[in-house]
């Protein structure tokens, strides 16, 4: 065997034994796209089996994302199975119409999909585990996404070696370019996903620029950085998750299925670190995960326990409804036929709160559907000339990140485009006679305490464009079509 296919062969099955990944006699399904990575993923199982006597299979989706690039994706793997002698389990599945998945980016969509497939091919077919190729890089680069996007610091434990669902990913501590060399090494063919050099995506942005910038000018070793402290991070946040369990249950008042209520008496007498992990176990109780539930909504219904003002309510993404009484903080999962009908007749205020940093691409309002778009745009771009009460644009340099976008809350005020002074945002909605419903869901976007935009009306006069100006943010509001991914 070449020497460099020993060492990645030597390091992969260490961290198989380290996280106990498997078990003599474990059926294997092995995700693979066709890229690089669950390749030479499949080849390293294919070389490790005898020693734990698994026996291996293969799943992959086609997500119908890139035409016919996908196709040959698909028919790719279905040679590389046959050629390995392995069964091939592939699916085409377009998901771009199911509305299930409208309000998640086209990101975050395709991978509830291909996990959703993953799992029922894993049960129907009575294998143990599943295999994924995510890698050193991949945990490093989402690291640094979590970072820009605000996540607390749950998002910092980044990609798990072990999950549940018998989910593994045996390449966790191997590089990306060690990959690429066992490949080359051993001149095993792959295919190339032309999306991930599209710079449009943070994702790649991170990947090609970020990173090789930070190793140039910053720390060479920036990837082991990141995997080291997410290990950090992962122990400490699986021992908060134990110490936590007895405090959860001291303010926990009731408990179902769908609904947990908790003391807010009790709650609030914590310390601040331990009322979020307390809020963020109830969340998962009835969820039954943390999936699409950001820093921000776990400081939102933080807040709406600590506030005064009662009855009070907030939607979260996935049907969660967390209610506020004179004593109680009541987390509810909504029916799925009931959301969008309990949505419309609601007579309480909208609440919601959303850490906007300077690296976020697009922002979903799952409460109302609404999606802002957010991106950087060169002076005297043609982009510049499409403006309406929809799309605007901000003096990116007199903004402090990250922006807030949140509810209306009584007595807000703003300095509305040609208006001198300030003016309460009740007799802006009253003059332009805006009516209650539109202003329930609008959104304001704030600096600092500064409201700059008045979502879908009027911004600031304050953070205009001007011939000053050297930086220019673009930001566009709209409701998706039913057939659009949000």
């Amino acid at each position: 065997m070449r020497p460099h296919s020993h060492k990645i062969l030597q390091k992969v099955e260490q961290t198989i034994s380290r996280w106990n990944m498997f078990s003599k006699g474990d059926s294997v399904l092995a995700g693979v796209s066709g890229g690089p990575d669950s390749v030479a993923l499949l080849h390293i199982l294919v070389q490790l089996a005898p020693k734990w006597e698994l026996t291996i299979g293969i799943a992959h989706l086609n997500h119908c994302l890139r035409g016919a690039e996908s196709d040959r994706d698909a028919d790719f793997v279905a040679d590389l199975a046959a050629r390995l002698n392995l069964p091939c389990h592939s699916e085409a599945v377009n998901f771009r119409n199911d509305p299930e998945y409208r309000k998640l980016s086209l990101e975050a969509a395709a991978r509830q999909v291909r996990y959703d497939f993953f799992d029922r091919i894993r049960r129907q077919n009575g294998y143990h585990k599943i295999a994924l190729g995510h890698h050193r890089d991949d945990n490093a680069e989402l690291m640094l996404m979590f970072l820009f996007r605000g996540s607390g610091p749950r998002g910092f434990s980044g990609i798990p070696p072990v999950r549940e669902g018998g989910i593994v990913r045996p390449l966790i501590s191997t590089g990306r370019n060690e990959l690429v060399a066992f490949l080359n090494e051993n001149a095993i063919t792959y295919q190339v996903d032309k999306s991930n050099r599209d710079m449009r995506f943070l994702r790649n942005r991170i990947r090609h620029e970020t990173i090789p910038y930070i190793q140039a000018c910053c720390n060479p070793g920036i990837v082991e950085t990141l995997n080291r402290f997410s290990k950090i991070v992962r122990s400490e946040d699986e021992w908060m998750n134990e110490i936590i369990q007895p405090i959860y249950e001291n303010v926990l008042v009731s408990a179902g299925k769908h609904r947990v209520a908790l003391a807010i008496p009790a709650l609030t007498e914590l310390p601040e670190a331990v009322r979020r992990r307390v809020i963020r176990t109830a969340i998962a109780r009835i969820k039954g995960d943390l999936l699409r539930i950001s820093f921000s909504h776990i400081e939102a219904a933080r807040e709406l326990a600590e506030q005064q003002r009662y009855p009070a309510q907030l939607m979260l993404p996935d049907g969660i409804r967390i209610q506020r009484n004179k004593s109680l903080l009541i987390f509810y999962q909504m029916d799925e036929s009931l959301r969008g009908r309990r949505l419309k007749i609601r007579r309480r205020p909208l609440t919601f709160f959303y850490s906007v940093s300077g690296f976020v691409e697009r922002v979903t309002i799952s409460e109302t559907g609404a999606v802002l778009a957010f991106s950087e745009i060169p002076i005297g771009s043609r982009m510049m000339e499409t403006l309406s009460e929809k799309i605007v644009l901000l003096d990116m340099e007199m903004l402090k990140f990250p922006l807030i976008l949140r509810n209306i809350q009584p007595g807000d005020r703003f300095n509305p485009l040609g208006v001198t002074g300030t003016q309460k945002i009740q007799k802006y909605f009253i003059d332009h006679k805006i009516d209650r419903t539109e202003r329930q869901k609008c959104p304001v976007l704030l600096s600092g305490d500064e409201i700059v935009w008045l979502v879908g009306h009027r911004i600031s006069g304050h953070y205009k464009v001007t011939p000053s100006t050297r930086r220019v943010l673009r930001i566009e509001i709209y409701q998706p079509l039913h057939s659009e991914l949000a």
